[in-house]
């Protein structure tokens, strides 16, 4: 009896401990991007980042960027401690060796991918300068990447 009982909770531990795991797809998300003409947008965060937070909390939150992001992006975030199964292109495991396999292992980072999975642009770190707050300088990087024009030139953002 005790086996049985031991075996039902070793079961169910297990069992709850990849409850709250997700997977996450971002070659869904890429098709999801290209069948309403958007481009894919992935946060990488980190638990008890400082500058994640305020990136979540304030910058996505802007009255300007959140509904800019909703309706111009397929939005996916990724938090690199949680036990997370990403899939992309050639690549499957969890989210802190999806960043370290695309690059980008800093963090925050926002990545945007064109139509082909390509990376289009990259802003890494949360930059916030008293003449150029984040919000400012975030929305005008949405504005790049949607617009398109990181095909024919770099970004330069305005003071």
């Amino acid at each position: 009896m005790f086996s049985t009982v031991f075996k039902s909770l070793i079961f169910f531990l297990v069992l709850f401990s990849f409850a709250d795991a997700r997977d996450i797809d971002l070659d869904g998300a890429l098709q999801k991007a290209n069948k309403s003409q958007k481009h894919l947008f992935v946060f990488l965060h980190q638990t008890d980042c400082g500058y994640c937070e305020s990136m979540r909390q304030f910058t996505f939150e802007d009255e300007k960027i959140k509904p800019f992001i909703k309706d111009r992006f397929v939005y996916e975030h990724i938090n690199v401690k949680e036990d997370d199964v990403v899939t992309f292109q050639d690549f499957k495991g969890n989210g802190r060796d999806f960043a370290k396999h695309i690059g980008y292992n800093f963090y925050p980072t926002s990545l945007f991918f064109d139509k082909d999975g390509e990376l289009a642009f990259v802003e890494v770190g949360y930059i916030d300068k008293k003449d150029i707050p984040n919000e400012t300088r975030f929305y005008e990087i949405l504005e790049y990447v949607d617009s398109g024009l990181y095909k024919k030139m770099d970004f330069n953002v305005s003071k």
